[in-house]
């Protein structure tokens, strides 16, 4: 085998088979990540909205940001659309200059905006090239917030692996009601249930038809509180899955998010690139989510779709889902 071959051998794993990490917003996803970057065969990337817009001009615009920007504000003066493309600026300057520091951030930018015409799609190509021969993990809940954009990840990689992260769906709408408030002040309490709501069920629903065809070892499904939960063992499940080291030294490295290359907010505080909330205070603290399993339980949803929740939290797995909202009543009072 030449040395060409080789490398284009050794190439292969990270440019063919990324892993791309599948949830809605607030799902855990981010401390996701940063457990998978602290294994030392994985390159986790922070959030590259690679799939939100056709091209790296669009993406720059904010064509596809879920911070709605008003056409009147351009987009340097947007402040939510600032934060969510340090992902890819934090992942150039990183892989171009092993540097976040703010100039190299700066030349980040200017080289992204020179490749404007680029398919955002030659990007996300660009940075695997760069990682190889690493296990490549990306997340971005807009690649699940429409349904192009989860087919474009898709058809583009055919041979990526996909981990398909759950949360319940009442501690997953009451974090997404408290995401959307602070993206649109303005909104009333009962869009913001009804767009809550709406995002955990679409979001997971195009997951599962799209993961359905697939075979069962290009994914997994995990249940992001079992994760963090007892980190350990299902980092394990994770790695033996990939085909990678999964000793207690390695899991202990791992379980130290805050060392992972993206973790933190940067010198002067304004990068992100993912949760802002585990950006701003990144190291790893297992936690224990309770719930009374009551979806809607003010009645704002309509019953159907009350009921397609409930459906669909039962199908992965969340048996304690109750959308009837008479019968939890006459159970509280038996």
């Amino acid at each position: 085998m030449s040395d060409l071959q080789k490398r284009a051998w050794a190439q292969a794993p990270a440019i063919e088979s990324p892993v791309f990490i599948l949830a809605p917003p607030r799902s855990f996803s981010t401390v996701t990540t940063a457990l998978m970057g602290g294994h030392r065969d994985i390159y986790a990337f922070p959030e590259m909205l690679t799939f939100s817009s056709p091209t790296v001009g669009d993406l720059l615009a904010g064509v596809g940001c879920i911070c709605r920007r008003p056409p009147e504000i351009h987009p340097s003066d947007c402040g939510v659309l600032r934060a969510r493309l340090s992902g890819p600026y934090r992942a150039i300057a990183q892989l171009h200059e092993g540097s976040q520091q703010p100039d190299a951030i700066k030349r980040a930018q200017a080289w992204l905006t020179r490749r404007s015409g680029w398919r955002t799609e030659e990007l996300m190509d660009h940075v695997l090239e760069q990682v190889a021969p690493f296990v490549a993990v990306e997340n971005s809940p807009d690649t699940v917030l429409a349904h192009d954009n989860l087919s474009r990840c898709m058809q583009k990689y055919p041979k990526a692996r996909y981990i398909h992260i759950t949360r319940h769906p009442v501690t997953a709408q009451r974090s997404i009601e408290r995401h959307v408030g602070l993206l649109n002040p303005k909104i009333s309490d009962v869009d913001r249930t009804v767009r809550a709501a709406s995002v955990w069920y679409l979001a997971h629903s195009r997951i599962v038809r799209s993961l359905r065809p697939l075979p069962p070892d290009r994914w997994m499904r995990i249940s992001g509180e079992d994760l963090l939960a007892d980190p350990k063992a299902w980092l394990a499940r994770i790695l033996h899955w990939l085909k990678l080291p999964a000793d207690p030294d390695v899991l202990g490295k791992m379980l130290c998010t805050e060392r992972w290359v993206f973790a933190g907010t940067g010198e002067e505080g304004n990068l992100f690139g993912g949760d802002y909330g585990f950006m701003r205070s990144p190291k790893f603290r297992p936690k224990l989510e309770v719930t009374d399993g009551l979806i809607d339980p003010n009645g704002v949803l309509l019953a159907e779709m009350r009921e397609l929740m409930g459906q669909l939290a039962h199908g992965l797995g969340y048996s304690d889902v109750s959308w009837r909202q008479d019968s939890r009543r006459e159970d509280r009072s038996a």
